[in-house]
C-alpha cells in the first residue's frame, strides 16, 4: 500500500500522516494519557525513551517523543531550536521513513508526526505502525547465541540501507529489531539522511554497531557476541 502523505495545521501545531492509514489526527492523538485513558495503551517506557505502543482500529502503533541526551537534556528535555519545518528532526524523519518504506527497504511505516512550535523551539511526536512478534538484536543476544545465518541476514540487510544511501546516525543493537520469520527491520532514523553511498561512512555505521555490541557485553553476563559473530556479519554484509 503506497503512503498518501497528507498536512495540516491546527493552532501551533503541523500535523504530517499517511491518510492512507488513518484519518486526519486530532491532537490527543500523540499525547500517552490519552491513550492511557482510553484504556488503549498497550506498553509503555518513561525516561528519555518516553514512548507507548497503543492500539487504534485493529492496528497497533508506536508513539514516540523526541527527547534531548547528553548535558542538552538538563537545560531542555524535549525542545529544540525551530529552524523552519522541514528542518524539525520529525518532520525529516517521517519524510526518509515514508521513502525507504515505499522502497522496499524494512523499515516501521509511518504513520503520523506532529511538530508544535514554542516561539522559538519546537517539541515532536512520532507514531508508526507497531512491527509484529519483534526484539531488539540486544534482547535475543542476551538470551541465546545467533546461528551464522541470522548473522549473515543481519549483514544483508544493513548493506540494503548502505547500497541506497541511508545513513544510520545511531546503528546500534537496540535499533535492530529481528522478527520470528528471520526477517531484520531497522529503526530509529532520527537525524538519518541520505546520501551517496561511500565506504568511509558506511565503515564509521559498522564500527558503531560493533562498539554498542561490546559495550553491551562488557555490562551483561553471558551476551552472545565475540568476534566471530561480527565476522559473520560481515560476510552477510560484503557478500
Amino acid at each position: 500500500m503506497n503512503i498518501d502523505a497528507q498536512e495540516i495545521k491546527q493552532g501551533d501545531s503541523f500535523i504530517l500522516f499517511d491518510a492512507a492509514m488513518i484519518a486526519a489526527p486530532a491532537a490527543d492523538f500523540f499525547e500517552l494519557e490519552y491513550w492511557r485513558n482510553s484504556n488503549a495503551m498497550v506498553s509503555s517506557a518513561q525516561g528519555r525513551a518516553a514512548a507507548c505502543i497503543f492500539r487504534y482500529q485493529d492496528h497497533e502503533y508506536v508513539l514516540r517523543r523526541y527527547r534531548r541526551g547528553g548535558w542538552m537534556a538538563k537545560l531542555s528535555a524535549d525542545r529544540y531550536l525551530w529552524t523552519g519545518l522541514e528542518q524539525t528532526r520529525a518532520w525529516c524523519e517521517w519524510h526518509l521513513l515514508a521513502e525507504m518504506y515505499q522502497q522496499g527497504l524494512p523499515v516501521p511505516r509511518p504513520v503520523a508526526t506532529r511538530v508544535r512550535r514554542h516561539g522559538l523551539c519546537y517539541s515532536a511526536d512520532l507514531i508508526t505502525l507497531r512491527l509484529p512478534n519483534v526484539e531488539t538484536l540486544a534482547d535475543r543476544l542476551a538470551q541465546t547465541a545467533l546461528p551464522e545465518s541470522q548473522w549473515k541476514i543481519v549483514g544483508r540487510t544493513i548493506r540494503r540501507f548502505h547500497d541506497a544511501g541511508i545513513f544510520h546516525a545511531d546503528l546500534n543493537a537496540r535499533n535492530i529489531l529481528l522478527a520470528e520469520a528471520g526477517q531484520v527491520f531497522l529503526i530509529d532514523f532520527d537525524k538519518g539522511e541520505r546520501r551517496v553511498p561511500d565506504s568511509s561512512w558506511q565503515r564509521e555505521n559498522l564500527q558503531r554497531l560493533q562498539r554498542s555490541l561490546n559495550k553491551i557485553k562488557a555490562i551483561t553476563a553471558d551476551f552472545n557476541f565475540d568476534e566471530t559473530a561480527m565476522q559473520r556479519l560481515m560476510k552477510g554484509y560484503l557478500k
